[in-house]
């Protein structure tokens, strides 16, 4: 391939070559001979390979969204000529990088410390790589694909963004500082003493008071449970652009693990019928971030009713649903415990809306003052 240096070496030596002809003048002949040799020798000198093989080598396989992967490459000459100067170019997702590779001695090897960019969530092959190397006298250029049997692959989650407030995740919830329900587990909390009732659990059973009354007596316990509650991301294609929903998705992923960190047990859905979730409550941060890196938009007929997510009711549940500026589109629970909070471009609050923001990061802002 000849570099635009090439090209008007070609369109030099034709005109010096017309020239010649039409003056009759051997002396501009010769020198198109001369242009034309120079170039067919960059040519053959562009299209040898590389001497040096290029390794990619990742420092971290998960990332916020938002953040650079970091990468070393190695190139390593074990031929005994020096290798020529190169171009690496190396890619993930819509993402790109350009490398100079300097000259490398017989023997030797080169560390290049890189970054590419990421813009969206998602798991992500990394490369192929890319190898361009230009003869010296720039005329020419070679185009290599530095193809490796391992494969590079690099999760990029969702953006976290500290959330902080006087009264944070217990204003989530609605001062449901603890929920109790009766159960029949042995270990929870003990409430007090009744009859026996046919299908009671045996081991319930509380002897000394059984002899000392003549009555079969049980204990009744409650099971003491953490606050809980749901966020649900609105997968609605039309309620937003793509980069209002990656910003909401993050906001999302901040509630959660901010939930989970201060104690509370954290449902996380989605509208998208393909990546729903499920009603059981997450236990811990990668769960989290590894749930919401599979959630996409869905087309505005597809996606779940709100209430269908929540088939057992809104009893003892706070939830709160993270839209894009224009939604949600559809009904939602008329249940005061529904929180929505719109992200995006031209975003605004009122109504049943509590929180709008532009961006995640606004939002973090907006949340402090807020809660």
């Amino acid at each position: 391939m000849l570099t635009r240096s090439g090209l008007g070496a070609i369109v030099t030596a034709v005109a010096l070559t017309a020239l010649g002809i039409v003056w009759r003048y051997e002396e501009l002949v010769v020198a198109a001979i001369g242009i034309g040799l120079v170039v067919l020798m960059a040519i053959l000198i562009a299209r040898r390979p590389p001497r040096a093989k290029i390794e990619r080598r990742l420092t971290t396989v998960r990332v916020p969204r938002g953040d650079p992967i970091r990468i070393v490459y190695r190139a390593r000459n074990d031929t005994t000529y020096r290798s020529a100067r190169s171009t690496l170019i190396d890619r993930c997702d819509v993402e790109s990088v350009e490398l100079a590779v300097d000259s490398i001695p017989p023997g030797a090897l080169l560390d290049i410390p890189a970054t590419i960019p990421t813009s969206r969530r998602g798991m992500f092959e990394i490369g192929p790589i890319d190898v361009q190397k230009v003869d010296p006298f720039y005329l020419a250029g070679g185009n290599w694909r530095n193809e490796t049997p391992r494969k590079s692959f690099v999760t990029v989650h969702p953006k976290l963004f500290a959330l902080t407030g006087s009264e944070g995740s217990s204003r989530i919830v609605e001062d449901e500082s603890i929920v109790r329900r009766a159960a029949t587990d042995p270990m929870s909390g003990f409430v007090s003493m009744r009859e026996y009732v046919p299908g009671d659990d045996p081991r319930l059973v509380h002897w000394p008071t059984t002899a000392r009354t003549g009555t079969l007596m049980i204990r009744e316990n409650v099971e003491v449970r953490r606050p809980e509650f749901t966020v649900v991301v609105d997968a609605t294609a039309g309620i937003g652009t793509a980069d209002d929903f990656e910003e909401a998705v993050d906001v999302a992923a901040s509630l959660a693990v901010h939930a989970l960190r201060s104690g509370l047990d954290v449902v996380v859905r989605s509208n998208n019928r393909d990546c729903a979730g499920q009603a059981i409550p997450l236990r811990s941060e990668g769960e989290v971030l590894d749930l919401l890196t599979t959630v996409e938009r869905c087309d505005d007929e597809a996606p779940l009713g709100f209430t269908a997510l929540f088939r057992q009711g809104f009893e003892q549940r706070s939830v709160l649903l993270v839209t894009g500026p224009d939604g949600p589109l559809g009904p939602v629970s008329p249940n005061d415990q529904m929180l929505i909070i719109r992200i995006g471009e031209g975003a605004q609050a009122g109504g049943k809306v509590s929180l709008a923001a532009r961006d995640a990061a606004d939002f973090a802002n907006r949340w402090r003052s807020w809660a």
